[in-house]
């Protein structure tokens, strides 16, 4: 491992931050849709989200959680890398479905946010755009759906079922190697 996985996410904040990519645009919009018009709404969910994720991610590298690179080697993380945009209607869905497709996008940002450099490919990017572009659809999803799920209760509601998802990823990401 070349670099901490929060050092790592540090790094990525930066470039979102910044919003600066090597990838043209007419490119980035064929491969990804419209995710340039997402970035603000991807740089204020990685703000918030940022420090369960840093200590997350530090405790999973501490306990040796971290270094499972045979799971990435087999192509699952072409389907993590693909653009997944928040379907229509999705926020019609009842705020149980919406908590589920939450838990499941923070898994998802926790396995992007460690996977590998040799398992991020897609041709003609770099191992880092990769990774940052699928970073950055993957926040915003997670606001998508937060904001639905706020649309179908009270915001104290959504806020309770937000931080019972994340305590959910963090229980089930602090387990996953041990009982696999």
């Amino acid at each position: 491992m070349c670099m901490a996985f929060v050092e790592r996410w540090r790094v990525f904040v930066v470039w979102l931050g910044v919003g600066v990519s090597g990838i043209l645009p007419n490119e980035l919009r064929q491969m990804l849709g419209p995710v340039r018009a997402m970035l603000p709404l991807a740089r204020r969910v990685a703000e918030a989200l940022g420090p369960w994720l840093a200590a997350l991610l530090a405790e999973r590298q501490r306990q040796g959680l971290t270094g499972e690179e045979r799971h990435w080697l087999t192509g699952a993380l072409e389907q993590e890398t693909r653009p997944r945009p928040l379907e229509r209607g999705a926020d019609r869905s009842s705020a149980g479905w919406l908590k589920w497709m939450l838990e499941a996008e923070l898994r998802r940002l926790v396995r992007l946010a460690e996977a590998p450099e040799q398992a991020m490919r897609r041709r003609g990017w770099l191992a880092w755009e990769v990774r940052y572009w699928a970073l950055a659809v993957s926040l915003a999803r997670i606001g998508q759906l937060y904001a639905a799920l706020e649309r179908k209760r009270e915001p104290e509601q959504a806020e309770r079922l937000f931080k019972g998802a994340l305590a959910l990823v963090w229980h089930q990401a602090l387990r996953a190697e041990r009982t696999a």
